[in-house]
């Protein structure tokens, strides 16, 4: 209990710094590798609280495919960032970021800790997904059962999103090639 808690903390101070680099990065490319990396982090969290399917849609979605959509998408943006000056808008900002997160804060107080036996879920559930992976499925092992059949449309929504996600960094690179092929074939024909 005591490592998952290091553990945690961690990797939320690690993502912390990565939030604070993106912050202060003026380069594109250092801001979609780090956001791509803060996304991996992410994934890692979510392992370590025992969501590896969430953590696989994070890793693929968030860490992988947004990565490459981003880092295609760059080839249309300028190399650095304009620079702004300090003004209100930023402080007005910062103040509700801040609030939202010390809200957030102050209710995950309320929270079970983590894999407490007397948490609600482990009262209510798990003896009947215990016994009905068993008995009324056939499938032993209850993670696979509850991935699968419990939450079977959950699981199949997340592999629609992963899939759909892909299809169109497919679509949008695909599409930029073509226009880049047609426009090369056209410039040798107006040379001829």
């Amino acid at each position: 209990m005591i490592t998952e808690i290091i553990i945690n903390a961690f990797l939320v101070s690690f993502m912390l710094v990565i939030a604070l680099f993106i912050v202060n990065t003026r380069k594109v490319i250092f801001t979609i590798l780090l956001a791509g990396t803060y996304s991996l982090v992410a994934a890692l969290m979510f392992v370590s609280l025992d969501a590896v399917d969430v953590a696989f849609t994070e890793a693929s979605v968030g860490a992988g495919i947004s990565t490459i959509l981003f880092l295609a998408a760059l080839s249309f943006l300028p190399k650095e960032e304009v620079q702004e000056s300090f003004n209100k808008n930023n402080i007005f900002a910062l103040s509700i970021c801040l609030l939202i997160g010390g809200l957030l804060i102050w209710a995950s107080y309320d929270l079970p800790m983590v894999g407490n036996e007397n948490n609600p879920v482990h009262q209510h559930l798990v003896s009947d997904f215990i016994e009905g992976s068993k008995n009324h499925i056939g499938i032993p092992n209850v993670v696979t059962a509850i991935l699968a059949s419990y939450r079977g449309y959950d699981t199949f929504g997340e592999t629609i999103v992963i899939y759909t996600a892909g299809l169109a960094v497919f679509i949008l690179l695909y599409n930029r090639t073509l226009k880049e092929t047609n426009k090369s074939v056209k410039n040798e024909i107006s040379k001829k």
